[in-house]
């Protein structure tokens, strides 16, 4: 092959190969809901793309939604978007569209079909007052990528109700300008929490609204190849194409099976939570730190660990929580959750330590963790337990609020104390009143084998299963509000604690719900 003909051939090559960076506009399986992402950009191209693509495309294979993706502009004709429910603009750029296609565009969504804007769609045809109205907004500029609080205002839309009340997350936060005032604000950024915000105390960073006949659905989450991996952005970004595809039923839940939807908690770093140590018992030696009954002193503190208490030893190569129990202690999540799924497994060591060396080996999963570190025993924020403790796993505490629980008052195992039963009558438990109500039954493995414990929270409901059983559930948790009255908890931080026995978790992992998984109803 002469080279003159090895380059003829390399750039047709190229020319078709190269420039086909769409899929088939025609819609193969038109059985499930058809939704078009679009990603053309005429100005900066976000290396994020690629991977939304796929994230997307994942989301709609285990959704029942049918996701194409495209670059090419001339799928904007009356005949293909017909056959589209909804059409995503992804991180989009400048001006994407000719005068027919957004001619096309306009009539598409004035036929009652749905748009979704992620990211820089709002940095898009900035000449197009009818697109401003859609999107909602025009982007006006952004400071550097940083983590964020935002809160959750509206929680009754498929994109949020998984949602926390407040959402930690790092991302590239936009800044606005021409915002439609007519669009229904999902959630907002609370401008103390980063550096650069200009909008005051009403920063809309993701809406919906009806538009001329259509549905529009903007967050401006996205920027970062970061966010399509994370459970809680992926379920947002789920709830706003259901939402623009516009036939699914109200309250509609993702399958609660998908893997995708399982967010690692444990990392070798503990790059996702916080530590808090609280005062060291007499027996422990800790120079620079007064000791005490392990109760009443003076605490460690926050994020100053100098025994280890916690920390991650590796297991085949996967991260292991060594809690060595030597001081009280609590290794708290950096972000609040609510409406999830928790699950993870557990060991005790050999190791106990005063103040309970006689006593039974104990541990805790604490939730709805809310307040100063140490409000509790000097070392544990005000929360819901789900005590993990020698025989006792599953049993409830209340360390602060409180909630409800059908009970019986009866004795097991030698002790007369309220257990949980089905079928007995509601009993409240904490804010005054008795704040223990034992687990039904002991479904704890032998010491030294590994336990699966889960937690599930929806709502003001919670459900503690241990190695697969369901052995307590709570209903209409609540604490003491700052008027002094009780009202709803339903998100908060999650605590591990250290409770002077030596113990291990691994596998920890949260996915976000809307509903109560069916084997646990």
């Amino acid at each position: 092959m002469t080279p003159l003909l090895r380059s003829f051939l390399y750039a047709l090559v190229i020319l078709f190969f190269g420039g086909c960076q769409t899929d088939e506009h025609a819609p193969a399986d038109k059985s499930m809901p058809q939704v078009l992402v679009f990603y053309k950009t005429a100005g900066f191209y976000h290396s994020s793309i690629p991977v939304a693509i796929s994230a997307i495309k994942q989301l709609g294979a285990k959704n029942n939604l049918a996701i194409h993706a495209t670059n090419d502009a001339t799928a904007f004709n009356s005949a293909t978007l017909a056959q589209y429910q909804a059409v995503v603009f992804l991180s989009t750029t400048g001006d994407v569209l000719n005068n027919a296609q957004q001619q096309a565009f306009e009539e598409y969504i004035r036929a009652g079909n749905g748009f979704v804007g992620i990211h820089a769609a709002t940095d898009t045809e900035y000449d197009w007052p009818w697109y401003n109205g859609l999107v909602g907004a025009y982007f006006k500029d952004h400071p550097a990528v940083q983590q964020a609080t935002i809160q959750v205002v509206n929680k009754n839309h498929h994109a949020t109700a998984a949602l926390p009340s407040t959402w930690q997350r790092t991302d590239e936060w936009y800044n606005f300008k021409s915002l439609n005032p007519d669009i229904q604000v999902l959630a907002n950024l609370d401008e103390s929490s980063y550096t650069g915000g200009s909008h005051g105390s009403r920063h809309p960073i993701a809406w919906y609204h009806t538009y001329q006949g259509g549905r529009a659905f903007y967050t401006a989450g996205g920027h970062t190849e970061a966010s399509y991996q994370e459970p809680l952005f992926l379920q947002h970004l789920l709830g706003g194409i259901q939402y623009a595809v516009g036939n699914l039923k109200e309250g509609l839940n993702p399958d609660t099976t998908s893997t995708y939807l399982w967010h690692n908690l444990l990392d070798q770093n503990l790059t996702q939570w916080d530590k808090f140590i609280g005062v060291p018992h007499y027996s422990v030696n800790l120079p620079g730190h007064p000791s005490g009954d392990g109760i009443n002193g003076t605490p460690v503190g926050l994020n100053n660990d100098p025994l280890n208490v916690f920390q991650v030893v590796p297991d085949n190569g996967n991260p292991v929580l060594h809690v060595s129990g030597q001081i009280y202690g609590g290794l708290s999540t950096k972000q609040e959750y609510g409406n999830y799924h928790l699950r993870a497994e557990f060991k005790w060591g050999t190791r106990k330590y005063e103040p309970r060396l006689n006593d039974k080996r104990d541990s805790g999963i604490l939730y709805h963790a809310k307040g100063r570190h140490g409000a509790f025993w000097n070392v544990w924020m005000l929360s819901q337990e789900l005590q993990i403790q020698e025989g006792d796993m599953g049993d409830y505490f209340a360390l602060g609020p409180g909630a409800d629980a059908r009970a019986a008052y009866r004795t097991a195992d030698n002790l007369l104390a309220w257990i949980y039963d089905p079928s007995a009558p509601l009993q409240a438990f904490g804010l005054g009143q008795n704040g223990h109500c034992r687990r039904s039954q002991n479904r704890e493995k032998p010491l030294g084998q590994w336990n699966t414990v889960e937690l599930i929270c929806l709502g003001q409901k919670s459900i503690h299963v241990v190695n697969g059983q369901v052995v307590l559930v709570l209903e209409n948790s609540r604490e003491q509000k700052p008027n002094g009255a009780p009202g709803p908890l339903v998100d908060g931080k999650i605590q591990l604690q250290s409770e002077a026995a030596e113990a291990y978790y691994r596998n920890i992992q949260i996915r976000p719900i809307t509903a109560i998984p069916a084997q646990y109803l």
